[in-house]
């Protein structure tokens, strides 16, 4: 089963690294984007395969290792090319044409008229470079991984334009040396995008009053972008990345459903991560999950079942109406396997038309279809599920309502769910967020989550409460389902 994921490094990069000879890439951005994370993280993932060398212009040795204390099991692995500077520039090499022209040392003797003083200029001093290019050809023939963090504050250091500075490193270090460079530019200037073999822009956003971090692919010479956009976060000083959605259904191989338990009385929505800040099911509250337009309906079902199979595992009675107009045969196959097929039939109660029944399970609660009033009445549901353990939960696909009893049902659910909230039980209703009668399922709502795509990223978030965006990821837990929620900040 294939599903959305999340990664420190975008796998495009890795593969444009990994590919053979040498290669740049600019990284770009305003202040606080992450670009000295991302720089790290790329020479921690490289580093099984090249050397790595990072020259910092501002930051000290004590400064990172403070920020990013992660760095400790990179010690040993990764060179500061500023160790080398003052131990001589040795003798010139093919590598270092470049920098000699930088540095205004002549190719050949000049020569002097009669009776004239010669004037010897040795060059500027530029010890760090010489560290970092002796540190690369001390490591010949192995590859090289080389950072400049950053190369405006660089050019700025040695009164060169920054233009100039970067081509010269890009001939010399990419093109002769074969090794890798990784440019980090402070300004997110786009008028040096010509000069990498990759640019990648790193920004903040805003979405629904929430803030995001977008990291995006704008070039990457001789490799496929797959994915050009990453929503990302920054995690105890590391970035992790978001690739697209992929699920096609509920996650992994069905296994029994640990169960999670109550939360001070409150029953679990079945997502460890969501009862976080929900605090679980308050007894007679109303949940509305609106569902934005492109969500994949595994997520949706991932979240409908969560839900649905967290009250089964605990024998608690529920009235199911799957979204999707999803039929109570296959609604009960999704759940095979997550908790016995006995609890399912004695616990559960699905509405179909009985009109449309064939071989009735004893799990379908046979309506007329005409009045959601009259089929989902408190006493009929109350004797369907007489056998089930309280509170009860009413889990309700808003499309499939409006698709059965017409786009008015909106009153008569107000009715369902204001019997549900006398008699303690829980409504979580499920709609996509087209639906025009949403406003009211929203006034009346306890709790309010969003779940939107973007840039293929799922993300929820709550407006009831109001919370930041979270990424919906699939990964296992040891209690209730495989859906975590991965904070974007």
């Amino acid at each position: 089963m294939e599903t959305g994921t999340s990664n420190r490094i975008p796998p495009e990069v890795l593969r444009f690294f990994n590919k053979p000879g040498g290669h740049s890439l600019i990284v770009r951005g305003s202040a606080g984007t992450g670009k000295t994370t991302f720089a790290l993280q790329t020479i921690e993932s490289l580093a099984g395969v090249e050397q790595s060398v990072y020259h910092s212009s501002r930051v000290t040795d004590l400064s990172l290792l403070t920020q990013f204390p992660w760095l400790r099991d990179l010690e040993g692995k990764v060179d500061r090319s500023d160790a080398h500077a003052g131990s001589g520039a040795g003798s010139e090499t093919g590598g270092r044409s470049g920098l000699s022209d930088l540095k205004g040392i002549q190719g050949s003797p000049v020569a002097v008229p009669k009776g004239e003083r010669l004037t010897v200029s040795i060059g500027r001093d530029m010890g760090e470079l010489e560290g970092l290019y002796r540190t690369i050809e001390e490591g010949l023939p192995k590859k090289s991984l080389v950072v400049i963090d950053s190369i405006d504050a660089l050019a700025e250091k040695y009164g060169i334009p920054c233009a100039k500075l970067l081509n010269t490193i890009q001939r010399d270090i990419v093109e002769v040396y074969g090794s890798d460079v990784l440019f980090v530019v402070e300004n997110g200037d786009t008028s040096l995008d010509y000069l990498g073999d990759g640019v990648i822009n790193l920004s903040r956003s805003e979405f629904n009053r929430r803030r995001l971090r977008e990291l995006e692919i704008l070039k990457l010479r001789g490799c496929e972008i797959q994915q050009p956009r990453y929503i990302f976060t920054l995690d105890g000083g590391r970035i992790r990345t978001f690739s697209y959605q992929k699920a096609l259904g509920m996650p992994g191989a069905p296994r029994r459903w640990p169960p999670i338990p109550d939360l001070d009385g409150r029953p679990s929505t079945g997502i460890a991560d969501l009862d976080r800040f929900m605090g679980g099911l308050e007894i007679g509250s109303v949940v509305l999950i609106e569902l934005g337009p492109g969500v994949p309906a595994a997520i949706s079902e991932a979240l409908e079942l969560s839900v649905a199979l967290n009250f089964v595992a605990q024998r608690r009675g529920v009235l199911w109406v799957p979204m999707r107009r999803a039929s109570a045969e296959r609604a009960r196959a999704r759940t095979v396997g997550f908790v016995p097929e006995e609890d399912f039939d004695r616990y559960v109660r699905i509405p179909e038309r009985s009109e449309q029944l064939s071989s009735p399970g004893p799990y379908v609660m046979p309506v007329e279809g005409s009045s959601a009033i009259s089929d989902l009445r408190w006493p009929n549901v109350e004797y369907s599920l007489s056998g089930a353990q309280r509170p009860f939960l009413a889990l309700m696909g808003f499309d499939s309502l409006q698709s059965t009893y017409g786009r008015d049902v909106g009153d008569d659910l107000m009715d369902l769910i204001a019997q549900f909230r006398r008699n303690h039980g829980v409504v979580v209703a499920l709609a996509p967020s087209s639906r025009g009668s949403n406003s009211r399922l929203a006034d009346l709502a306890t709790n309010w989550l969003r779940v939107d795509r973007i840039d293929g990223t799922v993300v929820l978030y709550g407006e009831e409460p109001f919370t930041e965006c979270y990424s919906l990821q699939f990964e296992d837990r040891e209690v209730g389902g495989r859906v975590s929620l991965v904070p974007i900040s």
